[in-house]
């Protein structure tokens, strides 16, 4: 009776980051700040079943910031439920434009779950915020070059 006890014991404790993690699945619109100015970001994320988080950030031209242009990458990383701290790092380009380098996020999800904002890890970056969104731009959209104009 012991073992079976401390085995769903166990069992729940490596469910619990992937159960933690599903609050965050789903896209998340918003905007961040780096040597470009603002822009537009769509981040959509996907609990992975290793406990991990994959997302795909999808950027473009903000209204007060038009000559940004459009690209996308892959991003895998993190979430601490106690803390409800939120890690992506970079992983593969997309779409890249012409001198542009990836950058990583580093967020707090809001206690009502609907915010997750944070600093962004890259040269001349500062800070980005997002909220939930419908709507999930695909990988092949941001390929093609694709506008987000859900984003304007």
């Amino acid at each position: 009776m012991i073992r079976a006890a401390a085995a769903l014991l166990g069992a729940l404790a490596l469910a619990t980051p992937a159960v933690a993690q599903e609050e965050l699945r789903g896209t998340w619109r918003g905007d961040y700040i780096c040597a470009q100015g603002n822009t537009a970001l769509a981040l959509t994320i996907e609990p992975a079943k290793d406990g991990r988080l994959s997302a795909l950030f999808h950027f473009e031209a903000a209204p007060d910031n038009p000559d940004v242009p459009t690209g996308c990458y892959e991003m895998q990383g993190g979430y601490t439920p106690a803390t409800r701290q939120v890690t992506l790092g970079p992983q593969r380009w997309l779409r890249r434009p012409p001198n542009y380098v990836m950058v990583g996020l580093e967020g707090h999800l809001s206690a009502d779950g609907g915010e997750i904002q944070g600093r962004v890890q890259g040269p001349g970056c500062s800070f980005f915020r997002v909220e939930r969104a419908p709507d999930a731009p695909s990988a092949a959209a941001c390929r093609a070059g694709a506008p987000l104009l859900s984003l304007r």
